[in-house]
């Protein structure tokens, strides 16, 4: 075991104590029975805070180190017992709490907690009973997907590697290679389609089970209100599909039939387009400017540093602290996230790399988040007030891909960085049909598909959404049925609904970008001052202070694919 993984298992580890719900019933219970004025408010939310963020630390903790270990029985039995021992009573215990906040007669909250007031509000109205030990089941279910998928082998060339190892091979320039690794990925993919298909299944009922139980007519219904999505609706989210449809995806299809002919190639294979790294028009091999995570890290510290000494401190911390997890290994789950520890304000970043140039953009990516939870959690005391509603939440990680443009000197030259700077922004195109495939599945699943929906009837609508907005890739005389099985994908299992986001924040990232060409001091310090507003500002209100507007309109849109076409050009 390398040193720096020894950190990581050090900042990990939980005591066995803290697991178990008499660590924390009799500290809620004296606030639960606490005398409460409006004037006690105030230094009362702060003990309920603090307490919060240590139960919630030790749950982040059983989480993270269980998705590193998915292989290790004795690690997901012990993060599983926390799940249904100390989750129920917890949510209880939080309905109860925010009743009685709810109940004290003359209180006003101050302008810092207006809106997390109104949240609570309008959780304690969601609650149910029925949920709380329903959706100890559903974690239950969502981390059967982790465990599937974490275990995943893939046999290429007499080698047995792990899925990120396997897709770095669709980089490759020669064209055999993509396809046989494509073909791996595949077998290795249908393999574990049927165990994927069961949990899905299972978690469809559940879901709308949990939405039955709240009295709303559907699980999109009940999503909505559970992501407290107040500021567009889901005709707004059908008129962004549509508008991808017309104004992005003949774009997308532009950039790669382009490619594909500069490459002499007749058509577009699947093996042919990773929409996250763009084929190389010349047929170089991909830019791959480091070997080891600790290199990785390396390059990073020195962009940081030149973009903002602040900035470097953090990711110092990180790197000193066991706060990152970099490298690819078999029975790692196969996703990169940023974690978060509250009690001491501390982000956690996982990742699984391979040495590319998309690891280095994911990595900033992923430290733009952990730049969110270290700004907010300074500004703002109160746990629920950290961080920001989920339509802002990934402009930190995808403005941070963009501002470190130019400080990358030191990894590549200039036709290098060159290539970097065009994937990154051929990236945003690409990725755009994807969020709106994804985002238009749920709302099929959820609100239109029939209430007996079953494996079948998910491929046919994955196929016909993937003919629409991916049109420009060939499968002629290839099984479909691999095609259909795109929707086993992390987010539909883990976090559902949660994808328009990235859309949004991709197109506001543009915008904190073109205003950096302009006045670079001046928009990193607009993305600062928006990170320290944390969730204590709307969703319009955090956009305006990054310097950019809230819209994924069709006029915005097609303003955002002009502008990048220009700086393609």
């Amino acid at each position: 075991m390398t040193a720096p993984l020894d950190r990581v298992e050090h900042k990990l580890h939980v005591p066995q104590q803290a697991t178990h719900w008499d660590a924390y019933r009799p500290r809620y219970e004296v606030l639960l029975n606490a005398r409460l004025t409006a004037a006690d408010v105030p230094s009362w939310l702060a003990r309920w805070s603090a307490l919060d963020a240590e139960l919630g630390e030790v749950g982040a903790k059983l989480s993270t180190h269980a998705d590193l270990h998915t292989d290790d029985a004795a690690v997901q039995e012990r993060h599983q017992a926390f799940v249904a021992g100390v989750m129920p009573p917890a949510a209880r215990m939080g309905q109860a709490l925010t009743e009685k906040l709810l109940a004290v007669p003359g209180y006003t909250p101050a302008a810092d907690f207006a809106l997390n007031y109104r949240r609570f509000r309008d959780a304690a109205a969601l609650f149910r009973e029925a949920n709380v030990d329903l959706g100890v089941t559903h974690e239950q279910q969502k981390n059967r997907y982790s465990v599937i998928t974490g275990n995943q082998k893939v046999t290429l060339d007499g080698q047995s590697l792990t899925i990120p190892q396997a897709r770095q091979r669709l980089d490759s320039p020669d064209r055999a290679a993509r396809e046989d690794a494509w073909t791996a990925l595949t077998v290795s993919h249908m393999e574990v389609a049927p165990e994927l298909d069961a949990v899905m299944l299972d978690l469809i009922r559940t879901r709308r089970q949990l939405a039955r139980n709240a009295d709303e007519p559907t699980y999109r219904e009940f999503r909505w209100k559970q992501l407290d999505r107040v500021d567009y609706t889901p005709a707004d989210c059908r008129a962004f599909h549509g508008a991808v449809q017309d104004e992005v995806v003949p774009l997308a299809g532009e950039i790669v039939r382009g490619i594909a002919r500069q490459l002499g190639l007749e058509s577009v294979r699947p093996w042919d387009y990773n929409r996250s790294n763009l084929l190389d028009p010349s047929g170089r091999a991909s830019l791959r400017p480091f070997q080891t995570g600790e290199q990785l890290q390396t390059l990073a510290q020195t962009a940081f540093a030149g973009l903002d000494a602040d900035l470097a401190a953090r990711f110092g911390q990180m790197r000193d602290g066991g706060l990152l997890d970099l490298e690819s290994r078999p029975g790692k789950m196969t996703h990169a996230y940023c974690q978060y520890f509250p009690v001491n304000n501390e982000p956690f970043v996982l990742m699984n790399v391979v040495g590319s140039a998309e690891d280095l953009r994911v990595l900033f990516h992923e430290v733009g988040h952990a730049f969110h939870g270290f700004y907010s959690g300074d500004a703002q005391p109160l746990l629920w007030n950290r961080w920001s509603p989920i339509e802002f939440v990934e402009i930190p990680s995808m403005a941070m891909e963009f501002l470190t443009l130019d400080h990358l000197g030191h990894v590549f030259n200039d036709e290098e960085l060159a290539r970097y700077r065009r994937n990154l922004l051929q990236g945003v195109v690409t990725f755009l049909p994807w969020a709106a495939q994804m985002d238009a599945f749920q709302h099929w699943l959820y609100a239109e598909a029939p209430e007996e929906v079953g494996i079948a009837e998910l491929d046919a609508k994955w196929l016909e959404l993937d003919r629409t907005f991916h049109n420009f890739v060939d499968w002629d005389g290839l099984d479909e049925g691999v095609r259909a099985k795109g929707w086993q994908y992390y987010h539909i299992f883990q976090v559902p609904f949660y994808y328009i986001e990235y859309a949004m924040c991709y197109l506001a990232a543009v915008g904190v970008w073109q205003g950096a060409r302009d006045d670079a001091a001046g928009a990193l310090e607009r993305y600062k001052a928006a990170l320290r507003l944390g969730n204590a500002a709307g969703v319009p209100e955090l956009y305006r202070a990054a310097g950019v507007a809230f819209r994924f309109d069709r006029e915005y849109i097609r303003g955002r694919m002009d502008f990048l076409k220009q700086q393609l050009a």
